[in-house]
């Protein structure tokens, strides 16, 4: 198991990492998800040793190697930038490692596992060919075989498909899912990419400011997500959110409109209210896109709108509009034909309201 308890690190007036503690299970798919600068870089490199944390420490089965250097560590690092030798061909630089003096493995051996790992990759027919050669894909796919042919502890991924197109991207995490499974190795990564965090890993930790604020299995944050800004990490699309008050008869309005009622029951925001830890009058509402009624003719307890744009994204199709000046995006039905300007009605379902609090933007409840 790897545990990081209590780590910081600034650079200078910036906290990179701030009172970080995690634990990685052994066998686990670990992803950091989190935006540009969140400080999961910094987290990782601290991991392998090649940042020394200000405050903290980092335990590997129960033992501390804070101070100890990264090849003493044995943690396999893949770095963003591939870090290929390009004067090389792909099976030296697959074998690069293992020929090193910290690990003087066998020619025999180191044979044996370039060429199962470059079948296992699907890339057994460019052992030969310069790494200058391949397409970004194929790189990656080397760096990842150059990471896998070793036995390390845990293997340590930032940012391992990224900067590749979405069909390469789809390819990678199927790749690394299965290679996950089949080889039974612990994996502690960290990306931007949602999508992909949510493909691959067994368990996510959002990272935000250098904070890690939620972890746990994927589905389990998207649909429990403990703050707007957890919220707008997990999602793609993010969660949608309003501006409401809550009247003296135990209503929800919109701020923006006092004589707009949501269809929400005065029983369920006693409920909300009862559970806020400032009392106030004040909150947000929030709504998956998946999750709010749309229409295209007018139907009683739907808000009307207008069609701003229409996104596809693959087999979904989504509509944004702006209601009480606030960007709303829904999933519609593939089928519908509506288009920008035109009217439709939308809903949001009590059972699928999430609410927040406007100064803390934690979940309420």
């Amino acid at each position: 198991m790897l545990e990081l308890k209590g780590l910081r690190k600034s650079f200078g007036d910036i906290k990179a990492v701030d009172n970080f503690h995690l634990s990685v299970d052994n066998g686990e798919f670990f992803v950091l998800l989190g935006p540009t600068g969140a400080g999961k870089t910094t987290t990782l490199r601290m991991t392998v040793g090649l940042e020394d944390p200000d405050e903290g420490d980092i335990f590997y089965d129960n033992n501390k190697i804070t101070e100890l250097p990264p090849a003493v560590r044995n943690f396999a690092f893949m770095f963003e930038s591939h870090n290929l030798y390009p004067v090389l061909n792909v099976y030296d630089n697959l074998a690069f490692p293992l020929r090193s003096p910290l690990f003087k493995t066998p020619e025999g051996e180191i044979k044996k596992r370039v060429e199962k790992v470059a079948n296992d990759l699907h890339m057994t027919h460019l052992l030969k060919r310069k790494v200058s050669n391949l397409s970004g894909g194929e790189q990656q796919r080397v760096a990842l075989g150059r990471t896998l042919v070793r036995k390390p502890n845990i293997y340590v991924l930032d940012e391992p498909i990224s900067s590749l197109d979405y069909k390469l991207r789809e390819e990678l995490q199927t790749e690394f899912k299965r290679i996950h499974e089949e080889y039974g190795i612990t994996i502690f990564s960290a990306t931007h990419d949602n999508v992909s965090a949510m493909a691959m890993a067994t368990r996510i930790g959002i990272m935000y400011e250098g904070r890690l604020l939620q972890t746990g299995p994927p589905r389990e944050i998207y649909t429990h997500p403990v703050s707007m800004t957890v919220a707008n990490i997990i999602g793609a699309p993010s969660m949608n959110f309003v501006d409401c008050v809550i009247d003296n008869h135990d209503h929800l309005y919109f701020t923006s409109d006092p004589t707009l009622f949501l269809p929400v029951s005065p029983e369920t925001v006693r409920k909300v209210k009862s559970q806020q830890k400032k009392e106030t009058n004040h909150l947000f509402i929030g709504v998956w896109p998946e999750d709010v009624g749309v229409v295209e003719d007018e139907k009683t307890g739907f808000f009307p709108c207008q069609v701003d744009t229409i996104e596809y994204h693959g087999a979904e199709k989504f509509v944004n509009f702006t209601f009480q000046n606030s960007s709303i995006k829904a999933l519609i039905s593939h089928g519908s034909q509506v288009k920008h300007g035109d009217a439709i009605f939308i809903f949001f379902p009590e059972d699928k309201l999430y609410y927040f609090d406007p100064e803390s933007e934690e979940r309420i409840g």
